[in-house]
């Protein structure tokens, strides 16, 4: 099993590039967002 859990999200442009990342996360051990 896994005790935590990262996403990371790339925002794409109009232009069909990169427009930034989103990242989110939780601790499940911890009960809280990383």
């Amino acid at each position: 099993s896994f005790s935590t859990v990262k996403q990371e999200y790339v925002v794409q442009n109009q232009q069909g590039g990169s427009g930034g990342t989103i990242t989110a996360g939780y601790d499940f051990k911890a009960n809280k967002e990383i």
